[in-house]
Formats: structure tokens, C-alpha cells, sequence
């Protein structure tokens, strides 16, 4: 019995001396960033102010083995050490101070007022659960193994960290696997940018490296080279000898009115050694075409571009039967203008692709979601043309079944649309408004840029969408406006309605005014609700079913009606009668007027 109770003790003492040991391993491990002593890797807070909860950011890399000092550099950076990271799982910083950022801290949802913070997301039905930088309820960054770029718009983002360049109102950031940052700008040079399927120019000013970003609205099918994930510079030269490596970066993308999808075709550009050459596009232009793998166009050289040499020419094979029988033949590919080829994609279906090539003839490819105003088939009638949002065909609808607004694929004016009434189709202008259609699309334009909002950024309730379009219970074919949180379906005669109280400042209906406290005024019909612009004469409004009347209605006040005065679209409307009734009942005005009364009153007596 004895001698089993000193095994006992004796092995309790060798394992007590076992963590003593592993202990201080730890200990003498243990990364010290301020004194570059342990293993050290990522980002570390040190000195921590107990009262501020302020410290010191120091950045470790593995390669050095120094840890350097990390200043005037605002962002969050994630703790990967951990035998730090359970107490300082992340750090945040502005210009001034960094301090520790604890999970339970972290709000759990992304809405408006969450948007530039860390959020700790605990159930979504896009994204995992994690920690996310919110940029909006569509947009999460999480921190990226490979570098990704992304774009903040500093005038929407409740909580902004981050420095806002000079005269620009966009933040580019990159975010790594352990930090969001800033994105260093010293390899950034002047030109046009693919960031996030978004067209932006970057002007960069070469003495002190500071830059201006401004949204473009361009369309058409153009070459991009892929430098960080999310951020690719457009390829406007080529005339240069690329390399390999430089195409297997490379990609197609069509573009609408400033936002783009990927397409797959065909790049030409010019090589020193074997002269002119083509490379195939089919996501990155990886593929050379070899210009004598065939020698005429048939079923199996169909949709396929190629330069051919003894014509000195860009060609490409399409299929331009008709519904009895297919007809394959080469289409040339002219440079100074855009060309649009159809290619059937069988006789006896009406199904096409359309290839689109770039002003200077260098690239034609597909184009996906797409609308044209076109005559197909050759019989001299004006044919609605859409290819279908990811796919490589298009379609030519009946004219009976295409209502209402469509993009305009065809036009370089960002507020171009497709008016279809069920009879013909014609292309109109238009500012500011919502607009839908018989495919269950919806349409914003505000500041004359029209732009096609995709099905996750629409609403379903008025609750958290005033003064928008909404898919009711999300029904992509059932629409209705949000007037305030009121839904209103879309009539099939026209009506107006007056956005009241509102803040020029605020507003979710699509239109910058610049000044007024008074009513925007809409008008509501089968297929759009735009704002209404008048003449100096107004507009007078019945109050009752909201509908337009004659102007003499509107000559006395009566609550019957209201006249409007809105001669500015970036300035509320004036209501002229509402001003007129109020200054006829107002208090201090009827004491004036007794007051002149008693005065003229007295006058006579004494005359």
C-alpha cells in the first residue's frame, strides 16, 4: 500500500515538472513584438492604456523576423497569434489611435447603421457565419486569403475608419488574410478601372501620388488585365506584344451603361515576331487561335474568329441560315465602328447569338443580358432583340408580349431606354424614376444614368423600402410603389402623388435636389413612376382620385385641388395654391387687414 501511494506521488510530481517545463517553453515562445523576441507573426497591440484601452500596432513578418511599428495607417487588422488572439481577437484604428476590438462587441446584422464596421454575422443566407466588414445588406468583406480590392462610397457609410481621398467620394481598400486597409496607391497609375464589375477612372497626379476616383457609365464589350481580385485595368492598346503570362490575366467583359459580365470571344493584337495573332477568350485568354486549323466556315468553324493574312483581315464564322436551312459564312470584322453579327444558332429555332465587337475592331464576343432594336430576320420590320442574363443566346419576343422599359443595349447615353407598348417599340429619354417591364425587370435612373437593379437588391414590404419599387412578397412578376411605407400598384391609368416632407438632403426616391422642403411630385402609370417636370403654367392635380384636371380648376383655393409649380428637377415643387389659402387664413395677415380696415375707417370720418 505504501509503496503504491509514492507511485502515485512520484508520477504527480513528473507531471506537475511537465507543465512547469511546457510552461515556460510557452513563456520563452511567446512573441514579445516590442522587444522582437519569440515567434512572432501578424499584427499585435502592446502598451495598452488601461484607461483609453489605446496601444501601440505592431506588424511581425515571418520572413524578417523584426517587428516594426505600424502608424497612420487606419483599417482593422485580425490577431492570427494565438496565444494573443483570445484576448485581442481584432484591432481598429483611424488616423489618431488603435485600440482593441472584441467580438461580443461587434453588432450582428449589416444594415445602414452598421455599414463600415466589423459585424460578427451569425446567420445569413449568402454568407457563412463570420466576421465581415459591412458595406451595405449586399455587401460583406471578409478578410481574403488573396488580396481583394474593394470600393467604399464614403457618402454612405455611417462609420468610416478609413482616410477619404481628396476630391473624390470613393475609398479604394484592400483586404488580406489579417487586415483591411487602405489600398496602396504607388502602383496605381492614371486609366480606366474594373472594380468590383464596376467601370471607374483613376486620375492619379504623379507628384504627390493622391487621386480622384469618378464612376463611369460607358458601355460595350472591352479587355481588362486582372491585377488583384476585384480591381483589373482596362487594355486599350494593342498594338503591344503580350505575353503569355499577361493574357492568361486577361478577360472579356461586356458592359452596361457602367456595370459588366464576363463573356467569353476572341482578342487580336499585333505580336513583333509572327505578326498579327488571336487568342481565344473562353473565360481567361489563355488559348492561341492557329489561323490554319480550317480553311472554310462550316458547323464545326462556326462562332470562331480568326485573322486571316491574305486578306489582312479579322473574320469570324456564323451561321446565317434561316428557319429551313443553315447557311455558314464568313462575316469581316471592320474596324472604326461596332459591328453586330447575328449567328442562328440552328434553322427551324429563332434562337441567335449576337457577337459585339469594340469600336477599333480588336475584340468581339458575346453579349449576355442584353437589348437590341434590330431587324432580324431582313423583312424591313424593327425586331426587340434580348439576349438572355447568363446565357449565350437571344431571343426575338413578340411584340404583343414586350411591355414596358427596357436598357437600351444600342445606345453610349446612360439614359436611353426601350419603350414597348405591346404594338411597337421605340427608344425615349429618360432622368429620374423607376421603370418595369413585361420580363419582371426593374429599372432605376437617377441623374440620367439608367441602371438595371438586380433581383437581391429589390425589396419585398414597404417597411424598409420607402419610395421605392418593391416585388410584393417577392413575386418577380407583381410590382408596387412604396409611396412612404403605403404600397401602390401600378394602374393602368395614370395618377399623381406628392412625396410630402421631405429632406433634400434624404431621400430614397432617385433624385439629387439640391435645395426645397416641399413636395417632389410623381406621376404613377402602367409602367413607371417618374418625376414630374412642368412649364411656368404648373400643373393642377384633382386631390381626390389624383388625377390631372384643366389648369382653370386651379384658380382659387378650394381642397378640391392643388397646383404645382415643378420647373426644376433638382428643387422641390411649389404648391401655389396651399401658399395662396395659407396667407388668405393665416392670423397675423387677418390682423393686418383689420388693422388697414380701422385705418381707412377713421380716414373718412375725418374727411
Amino acid at each position: 500500500m505504501i509503496y503504491k501511494n509514492i507511485s502515485i506521488i512520484f508520477f504527480f510530481i513528473i507531471g506537475i515538472q511537465l507543465q512547469l517545463i511546457d510552461a515556460q517553453v510557452q513563456t520563452q515562445n511567446k512573441c514579445n513584438p516590442k522587444k522582437n523576441t519569440g515567434d512572432c507573426l501578424g499584427y499585435y497591440l502592446y502598451d495598452i492604456n488601461n484607461i483609453s484601452g489605446e496601444g501601440t500596432l505592431y506588424e511581425c513578418k515571418n520572413n524578417t523576423k523584426i517587428c516594426d511599428v505600424i502608424t497612420n495607417t487606419p483599417g482593422y487588422y485580425k490577431v492570427t497569434d494565438a496565444n494573443y488572439s483570445v484576448q485581442i481577437p481584432y484591432i481598429q484604428c483611424n488616423d489618431r489611435a488603435c485600440k482593441k476590438l472584441a467580438i461580443e462587441d461587434m453588432n450582428n446584422s449589416c444594415d445602414k447603421n452598421t455599414s463600415g464596421e466589423l459585424v460578427n454575422i451569425q446567420s445569413n443566407n449568402s454568407n457563412p457565419e463570420g466576421v465581415y466588414l459591412c458595406i451595405n445588406y449586399l455587401n460583406l468583406i471578409r478578410f481574403s486569403e488573396n488580396t481583394s480590392i474593394y470600393l467604399l462610397d464614403s457618402t454612405t457609410i455611417a462609420h468610416n475608419l478609413f482616410s477619404t481621398p481628396k476630391n473624390s467620394r470613393y475609398i479604394p481598400i484592400a483586404a488580406n488574410i489579417n487586415s483591411i486597409t487602405p489600398m496602396n496607391s504607388t502602383n496605381i497609375d492614371t486609366g480606366t478601372y474594373l472594380i468590383n464589375n464596376k467601370l471607374y477612372s483613376i486620375k492619379v497626379n504623379d507628384s504627390n501620388k493622391e487621386f480622384t476616383i469618378d464612376k463611369l457609365i460607358s458601355s460595350g464589350i472591352k479587355a481588362f488585365h486582372v491585377e488583384y481580385v476585384g480591381f483589373a485595368r482596362l487594355i486599350d492598346d494593342f498594338s503591344i506584344d503580350f505575353s503569355k503570362e499577361y493574357l492568361s490575366k486577361t478577360l472579356l467583359y461586356i458592359c452596361q451603361n457602367g456595370r459588366c459580365t464576363s463573356t467569353s470571344g476572341f482578342l487580336k493584337y499585333k505580336s513583333k515576331i509572327s505578326g498579327t495573332k488571336v487568342v481565344i477568350c473562353m473565360g481567361y485568354c489563355i488559348s492561341e487561335q492557329d489561323p490554319n486549323s480550317w480553311n472554310k466556315c462550316d458547323s464545326i468553324g462556326k462562332n470562331k474568329a480568326f485573322y486571316n493574312h491574305s486578306k489582312s483581315t479579322f473574320e469570324i464564322c456564323v451561321n446565317a441560315g434561316d428557319n429551313s436551312s443553315d447557311r455558314f459564312e464568313f462575316k469581316k470584322i471592320k474596324a472604326d465602328t461596332i459591328n453586330y453579327i447575328l449567328s442562328l444558332r440552328s434553322s427551324g429555332k429563332t434562337e441567335y447569338e449576337l457577337f459585339v465587337s469594340d469600336k477599333g475592331g480588336n475584340i468581339i464576343g458575346l453579349t449576355t443580358g442584353s437589348n437590341y432594336l434590330m431587324d432580324v430576320d431582313g423583312d424591313g420590320v424593327v425586331d426587340m432583340l434580348t439576349c438572355l442574363q447568363n446565357s449565350n443566346f437571344c431571343i426575338v419576343k413578340p411584340l404583343s408580349l414586350t411591355t414596358g422599359y427596357f436598357i437600351n443595349s444600342d445606345s453610349n447615353n446612360g439614359n436611353d431606354l426601350i419603350y414597348c407598348n405591346g404594338n411597337s417599340c421605340e427608344v425615349q429619354t429618360e432622368n429620374h424614376g423607376y421603370f418595369i417591364n413585361s420580363n419582371g425587370e426593374i429599372i432605376r435612373c437617377h441623374a440620367s444614368v439608367c441602371e438595371l437593379l438586380e433581383r437581391i437588391e429589390v425589396g419585398s414590404t414597404c417597411v424598409s423600402h420607402p419610395n421605392e419599387v418593391i416585388y410584393y412578397n417577392n413575386n418577380y412578376n407583381s410590382f408596387q410603389y412604396c409611396n412612404g411605407n403605403t404600397e401602390i400598384d401600378f394602374p393602368d391609368e395614370e395618377f399623381y402623388i406628392a412625396l410630402n416632407g421631405i429632406d433634400s438632403q434624404s431621400l430614397d426616391y432617385p433624385v439629387t435636389l439640391n435645395s426645397g422642403t416641399e413636395p417632389v411630385l410623381l406621376k404613377i402609370d402602367q409602367y413607371s413612376v417618374k418625376q414630374v417636370i412642368t412649364d411656368s403654367n404648373g400643373i393642377c392635380i384633382n386631390n381626390k382620385d389624383h388625377k390631372k384636371v384643366n389648369i382653370t380648376n386651379c384658380k382659387k383655393p378650394s381642397g378640391t385641388y392643388s397646383k404645382y409649380h415643378c420647373t426644376h428637377e433638382n428643387q422641390t415643387c411649389t404648391d401655389i395654391l396651399e401658399r395662396s389659402g395659407a396667407f388668405k387664413n393665416h392670423p397675423i395677415n387677418i390682423y393686418y387687414l383689420s388693422c388697414i380696415m380701422i385705418l381707412l375707417i377713421i380716414y373718412f370720418i375725418q374727411h
